[in-house]
């Protein structure tokens, strides 16, 4: 296995607990919106057979696209299959809507180096709760 801390360049500036969580108002609208057609659309149309299509495309999605697509071959390169496998394992991973390839890797490298260092910002280690998070409260060292 690679080591993938080797995608993270640091500098003396590097400071796992200096910063502070912003809120995107773009994103909150567009998740807002889904959440929105998601609650009217499973209002009007709903069926037993769409709940039932909801959670196998949730097990598909979740464990083949983002668990073992996106995060296990993609970011940790854990195991080997042929390419086009990859490349459906990733592609189901973006549907989870937490963003694409190279997002998801610098997240991931990210939080795993903070997370190493002696001390790490809350956000990162999970620390706190959404609410605290979101706080717009910024960490100064």
């Amino acid at each position: 296995m690679r080591d993938i801390t080797a995608r993270i360049i640091k500098t003396r500036e590097a400071d796992p607990v200096a910063g502070c969580v912003t809120w995107d108002p773009v994103k909150s609208l567009w998740w807002s919106a889904i959440t929105a057609g998601w609650i009217i659309g499973g209002y009007i149309w709903f069926s037993w057979a769409a709940v039932a299509a909801f959670f196998v495309a949730c097990a598909i999605v979740l464990c083949g696209g983002h668990s073992l697509g996106m995060h296990r071959r993609l970011i940790h390169e854990s195991f080997d299959c042929p390419h086009w496998l990859t490349l459906i394992g990733v592609w189901l991973g973006t549907l989870v809507g937490l963003g694409g390839p190279r997002t998801m890797m610098h997240t991931h490298d990210l939080r795993d180096w903070a997370q190493r260092q002696a001390d790490c910002h809350p956000y990162l280690r999970h620390g706190h709760g959404p609410l605290r998070d979101f706080s717009g409260k910024c960490m100064v060292p």
